[in-house]
């Protein structure tokens, strides 16, 4: 699908009563990408447990919070098969779908060797049997698998206003949501994040940089949507499906610092074709993107690790 007609149709969504939400579902489930695909998630899920552990942390046992839910909660799963005491996941959009997430867990639990695999020396093979031995005698019935997992969905709500007693909260999480956010927001939920995380706490945020309509869209780079204004690529993209805020890596790493947030650890992903169209000047970059550096502009994803500053 051409993205200038996906976008039409997530603008007209976002339109219908009640934003449109089932509709679009339908849509993205039928044409889309949106499938009962646990694998789009868990090697996401698994590094972030191997970054805990390479910092002298440990899952088992801790109390996550992850935001934006999305419509399968596969990283509190994942999170879970490691043995965490308790994920929170936080949506603003109320939007976990239990049909799919039935067929994730059926998929996690008839793929149960493959999933091992990718599990070992992450998490105790004793601890890893006992709760997929659960996802297996649960999956037919999600609802209750969140609960016995001790996975407390929230939704809709606001990650900046979570409720939380202060310092209940050991890792802080999300996986390609913040890019869905807007910069003034992020803030928010980064100063909440630093109320609820403990002493210790530890946040950890992947972050997709690219333009999303690239995705099923090849015709087009994935540093697309930096040759519109922010006028322009509102009427495109300013509406609850398509958003992107297109911050820039060096954007993320000053909001960090300005937050007292220090950097731990952090990897930034290069689109070398959309480098070599810079460089021909072949791209038509909007000027508001003038300053950044060639890299900072073809900088695609950006995973990082934080700790907050005591004071």
């Amino acid at each position: 699908m051409r993205w200038q007609t996906k976008a039409k149709i997530m603008k007209t969504c976002a339109l219908l009563p009640a934003g449109g939400g089932g509709i679009y579902r339908f849509i993205q489930k039928t044409f889309g990408r949106l499938k009962a695909d646990p694998m789009s998630r868990i090697p996401a899920q698994i590094e972030m447990a191997r970054w805990i552990l390479g910092m002298g942390g440990k899952v088992e046992g801790k109390t996550f919070f992850e935001v934006g839910t999305g419509h399968c909660p596969v990283v509190p799963i994942g999170f879970f098969l490691c043995g965490a005491e308790k994920v929170v996941t936080v949506d603003l959009h109320r939007r976990l779908d239990f049909g799919i997430l039935k067929k994730s867990l059926v998929w996690i639990a008839e793929n149960r060797d493959e999933i091992c695999g990718y599990y070992d020396g992450v998490v105790e093979k004793a601890v890893f049997d006992e709760r997929m031995n659960l996802i297996e005698r649960l999956k037919q019935n999600p609802k209750k698998l969140l609960s016995e997992a001790n996975i407390l969905y929230m939704a809709p709500a606001d990650a900046a206003k979570t409720g939380l007693p202060d310092a209940s909260v050991d890792y802080h999480i999300s996986t390609t949501v913040f890019e869905h956010i807007s910069g003034e927001d992020i803030e928010r939920i980064l100063e909440e994040a630093k109320r609820i995380l403990k002493k210790d706490g530890i946040a950890i945020h992947f972050i997709d940089l690219s333009d999303h309509f690239n995705h099923q869209d090849k015709s087009i780079t994935g540093i697309n949507f930096l040759r519109y204004s922010e006028k322009e690529w509102d009427k495109i993209a300013g509406n609850q499906f398509a958003y992107c805020n297109r911050l820039r890596a060096s954007d993320y790493l000053g909001m960090f610092d300005d937050l007292r947030f220090t950097v731990v650890r952090h990897e930034i992903d290069v689109d070398k074709e959309s480098i070599s169209l810079l460089q021909k000047k072949a791209f038509p970059l909007h000027q508001r993107f003038l300053s950044y550096t060639p890299e900072n502009i073809c900088s695609t994803s950006l995973r990082i690790l934080l700790v907050a500053h005591v004071d």
